[in-house]
């Protein structure tokens, strides 16, 4: 049941800053590469692995083959079958084993591919796209029998690729749905437009999956294979699902963040990445800071030494002090005078709190996010130090990369400290976030004192013993990384955490 045309059928490792958790001793070897283990509550493990191009691909194609097997269709209508019924095995077996003929035809496939043959006895041929007369050599046709020219069929279907980026192409004649074939594809475009299209295809696959994830770094083509689908939302409460790609790219397979976000789970993420969208600092402050117009509620805000205010809504003016109408109350200092300024109602002093709260933790968070964000521009300056060093000593430059050494080690906790800062904003009090809190602040006076040794200057007499100083402050700060993250996760998986409110709220 595969395509034709007109004269021819178509043949045609220990700890390190990136991954806490990883254990050499208990890593499990696989033929795409190593699967690393993260605890969860259940004491089992989750798994994961980094998935190739071509790795997906075999994944795809031993998948349509073993269907193929079972339903004894050809490979190209079973691909078809299972793109429209979204890769589900399952959902495919049972409509196919209800009526494979119903099941057919919700793909588009023809009754029977000599349906159009009376078309084919016609002495003239017209492509009814470009209305021109090509040569039989020239004449292309699907399984429905709808007849064009090879150009258009070509033009058509990379249209498709390029601006909708589809894989599951219809025939061009109008109303027609059969499926473009993997053949015709390749019979039909250059190589460069087959790849397009097998890309798509892979890419229909792994987004119909919920335990695979391409890695969200530009230009990076891995795809990371776990034991747990991130449909599974409540087991990523006792653990943050950081995966790494074979280019080493760490991301969070739970929420899909280009960015390891350890110690913090992903629901409390996903949550302060909301409040920040919606600047929840300047809700608060409005909250906090105006007052509701007695007659039409709206909120309005003093900008003046003045009491009288005037609602550019409802244009009703009143007292800001005692919110009488202004129309009673004038400018007599006598009436307001009896009058007490208004208590702030409960309302107001929770927003003040919770805006004090918010603004202390993001400008936290920012400052440590600002500080990754020049990590960069600190790397090259380490490139620059680290001659210095080689020229004002005798070290060798396997000696001199004690420098690189400790700026990875700053970009890894500076991320850890600026996520460390979102779950304390969502830690209740008590001791368990008092403990966290002594923790983190261990950790970042450690990142500070190394970060002030990287500016000490490069002198050849005391060279050597700035490199002992920051080869162990280096270890300090890693260690300090390492208990952060293990007591974090370690609490996590037992749920001892206390939150502000449920993680199911």
């Amino acid at each position: 049941m595969s395509d034709y045309s007109d004269e021819e059928m178509d043949d045609a490792s220990d700890y390190t800053e990136e991954e806490t958790y990883e254990d050499d001793d208990d890593a499990i070897s696989f033929d795409t590469g190593p699967i690393q283990q993260k605890p969860n509550n259940a004491g089992s493990t989750f798994e994961f692995k980094s998935l190739s191009t071509d790795d997906l691909r075999t994944l795809v194609d031993s998948e349509i083959r073993d269907v193929s097997n079972i339903i004894g269709l050809d490979l190209e209508i079973t691909s078809i079958l299972l793109r429209h019924f979204r890769w589900d095995v399952d959902k495919l077996m049972d409509r196919f084993m209800e009526s494979s003929d119903v099941a057919l035809r919700l793909v588009g496939e023809p009754d029977s591919i000599n349906n159009n043959r009376k078309q084919r006895d016609t002495p003239v041929f017209v492509c009814g796209i470009c209305c021109d007369e090509p040569p039989p050599e020239e004449i292309y046709s699907l399984r429905c029998n709808h007849r064009f020219c090879k150009s258009c069929w070509q033009m058509y279907i990379e249209e498709k690729l390029k601006t909708e980026a589809q894989c599951t192409i219809p025939c061009m004649h109008e109303g027609c749905r059969t499926v473009i074939t993997d053949s015709s594809m390749s019979f039909l475009l250059d190589p460069t437009f087959v790849s397009r299209y097998n890309e798509l295809l892979i890419n229909s696959f792994v987004s119909a999956r919920s335990n695979l994830k391409f890695c969200p770094y530009p230009s990076c083509a891995e795809a990371i294979s776990s034991s747990v689908g991130s449909s599974s939302k409540h087991i990523f409460t006792s653990f943050v699902p950081t995966v790494s790609c074979r280019n080493k790219h760490s991301f969070c397979f739970g929420c899909n963040l280009d960015s390891d976000h350890r110690p913090v789970l992903c629901y409390w993420v996903l949550m302060w990445q909301k409040n920040t969208r919606e600047d929840a600092g300047t809700a608060q402050w409005i909250k906090a800071n105006t007052r509701e117009c007695p007659k039409c509620s709206n909120s309005i805000e003093k900008s003046g030494g003045c009491n009288r205010m005037l609602c550019r809504h409802c244009q009703y003016q009143f007292c800001w002090m005692c919110r009488q109408s202004w129309d009673v109350h004038g400018y007599s200092d006598a009436l307001c005078s009896i009058w007490k300024e208004p208590d702030r109602d409960e309302s107001m002093t929770m927003a003040t709190k919770n805006l004090e709260k918010w603004l202390f933790y993001f400008d936290r968070f920012n400052n440590h996010e600002l500080s990754a964000k020049l990590d960069q521009a600190l790397c090259e300056a380490t490139e620059e130090k680290m001659v210095e060093v080689q020229e004002a000593s005798d070290l060798s430059w396997i000696e001199s990369k004690f420098m690189q050494h400790a700026v990875d080690a700053l970009t890894q906790c500076r991320l850890t400290l600026k996520w460390s800062y979102t779950m304390a904003f969502y830690l209740a009090q008590g001791n368990q976030k008092q403990i966290f809190e002594d923790l983190q602040a261990n950790l970042e006076k450690a990142v500070e004192d190394l970060s002030q040794l990287l500016e000490e200057p490069i002198e050849a007499d005391t060279v050597k013993d700035l490199r002992k100083r920051m080869m162990d402050k280096t270890v300090y700060v890693q260690k300090r990384h390492e208990v952060l993250l293990n007591d974090t996760a370690d609490q996590l998986a037992e749920g001892k955490w206390e939150w502000v409110t449920p993680l199911d709220a």
